[in-house]
């Protein structure tokens, strides 16, 4: 027993602890400067417009340069497509071992990509890029420790949601709740170790310079009575009905730029895509950018109930068609924007027909924010946290959680799936077309000293669709020792496009095999039939 408590301890809560400590510090000083540099762009874009619509002759010159804008973006993003798209999404595919990526190129080309899109003015926001870096960075840290790769890449991209929102509990459920959809013991240490540590970071930082270091600093004193917690449930269903538009609309647009304009380049999709950006920011400066300060605005009270609509239409339009086209930026506070808007409309209603007083308008807000968060992206316990930690909701925890139920409830009965992963289809069908998929079953046995030994096989993050079909324990082991030994035989059995990349991912974690190993694998037929399992005698 010492001897394995001294083996845990080496060989889990160390590393954990000082792989996640390092991917955190890394990317609580990255995402920092990402920020501030990032703050003084979006200035210099709200800067330009505001003096081409002082002089509108200027505009003609907007244009151009909002063009030779899109064409460098366009470069950059026909090179790296590390860089492609929603920087979340990007995040959750590299971590669940879908998508492959560089994680040097990913910071550097992110870091700036991004940065082009801020300068335009195009509706994504920076908290994606911040995932996406946060990633890279954990990946930089264990790159020499491939086993490690994509526990510690998860804590890094905590550590880059938690810096980039000033939440870092919900950057810890994000690990569980959305990047892998599953707890463990280790994913917990390497989220919330890099998370906190980000979060230190950051806020020591901020305060240097005297920066924002939360995303919102709402402050609610109303407490929404018992007797009006029937606008939850209003709020709830209209917001989860809308997020199910927003998804399926999102679909369609995939299509119609795959199929009907798939005949237009791409980097004239990507320069007309800022120049329609930079001509709609002329006439209104709240349908573009990440949405932020219309979010702000709107707690103020801003804003005609008939403008948040076509607000809310122009923003949706010009972030799909984004996204859609692979302009790098984030998806995470564009979508909260949304969910403000439904929410003053909501509260415009009640209070315009007298059924809910003015006092409450913000708490309205606040609940649709959080329950768009929980219908998009199907993540009700990231939304509580958030609505907790980033919108000030502690007070009215009671109705922010009622309206979360409702609008996850509309999106589960509807059978819509998360917008998030709407978005990583559309990666996987670019990254894998044309290639055919194969069916691998095989058998493989645990090496001494490897990475699974003395771990759970729920603590294991295999590659992807791997199943561990059955365990033969060894002789040396204890029959009823839930964690894997060495000598354990496994029948494993994956779906891959690339079996030896595959299976030189499972190596890193259990150890290198045989040569005979190789000779064992089973590939499906045409008709993905498996054929018979491989028999140990």
């Amino acid at each position: 027993m010492p001897n394995s408590r001294f083996t845990y301890v080496k060989n889990i809560l160390v590393p954990c602890f000082v792989f996640s400590s390092a991917a955190g510090m890394g990317t609580g000083l990255l995402i920092f400067l990402f920020k501030l540099t990032a703050s003084v762009v979006i200035g210099l874009s709200n800067s330009v417009y505001d003096l081409v619509r002082a002089r509108p002759t200027v505009l003609p010159v907007l244009v151009v340069g909002a063009a030779l804008l899109g064409l460098a973006a366009s470069v950059v993003l026909q090179k790296i497509s590390d860089c492609r798209g929603g920087g979340i999404p990007t995040a959750i595919a590299i971590l669940r071992g879908l998508v492959p990526f560089h994680w040097l190129k990913s910071i550097v080309f992110v870091f700036g990509s991004a940065m082009l899109t801020y300068l335009c003015g195009v509706p994504l926001g920076n908290e994606g890029p911040s995932v996406q870096m946060g990633t890279a960075v954990g990946r930089g840290i264990v790159r020499k420790y491939p086993a490690w790769d994509r526990y510690i890449m998860t804590g890094g991209s905590c550590a880059g949601f938690a810096a980039a929102t000033g939440a870092p509990l919900t950057g810890i459920l994000f690990a569980f709740e959305e990047a892998h959809r599953r707890f463990s013991p280790m994913l917990f240490l390497v989220a919330s170790m890099a998370a906190l540590t980000a979060s230190a970071v950051m806020q020591g930082l901020c305060s240097l310079v005297d920066m924002e270091y939360t995303l919102f600093g709402f402050e609610i004193a109303e407490i929404l009575p018992l007797r009006y917690l029937w606008a939850p449930l209003v709020v709830g269903l209209i917001v989860g009905l809308c997020a199910a538009v927003f998804t399926k609309t999102y679909r369609f647009i995939r299509k119609f730029l795959k199929h009907t304009l798939r005949g237009i380049p791409f980097t004239a999709k990507i320069v007309v895509i800022f120049v329609i950006v930079s001509m709609i920011g002329f006439f209104s400066d709240k349908c573009v950018g990440s949405g932020h300060g219309l979010v702000d605005e709107l707690m103020k009270g801003h804003g005609a109930w008939y403008l948040l609509i076509v607000y809310f239409c122009i923003r949706a339009l010009l972030l799909l068609l984004a996204n859609n086209s692979d302009v790098t930026g984030g998806l995470f506070v564009p979508t909260l924007a949304f969910g403000a808007i439904l929410g003053a409309l909501c509260g415009k209603l009640l209070i315009a027909a007298g059924l809910l007083p003015a006092e409450y308008y913000s708490i309205m807000i606040i609940m649709g924010i959080a329950s768009f968060l929980s219908a998009s992206s199907r993540t009700p316990l990231m939304a509580v946290a958030f609505s907790i930690e980033a919108l000030g909701g502690l007070a009215n925890i009671i109705p922010i959680s009622i309206a979360i139920t409702i609008a996850f409830l509309v999106i589960e009965t509807l059978g819509i799936e998360a917008f998030t992963d709407t978005v990583i289809e559309s990666k996987l069908e670019a990254a894998h077309a044309g290639k055919t998929a194969q069916i691998v079953d095989l058998h493989v046995t645990v090496n001494p000293g490897s990475f699974v030994v003395g771990k759970e096989i729920r603590d294991i993050l295999w590659p992807p669709t791997c199943v561990v079909l059955s365990v033969h324990k060894s002789p040396a082991a204890h029959a009823a020792d839930p964690t894997l030994s060495a000598g354990d035989i496994l029948h494993i059995h994956y779906q891959t496009y690339d079996p030896a990349e595959t299976l030189c991912s499972l190596e890193a974690l259990i150890g290198h095999q045989q040569d005979d190993t190789y000779p064992r694998i089973r590939i499906a037929r045409e008709n993905h039939q498996v054929p018979e399992v491989y028999s140990d005698s």
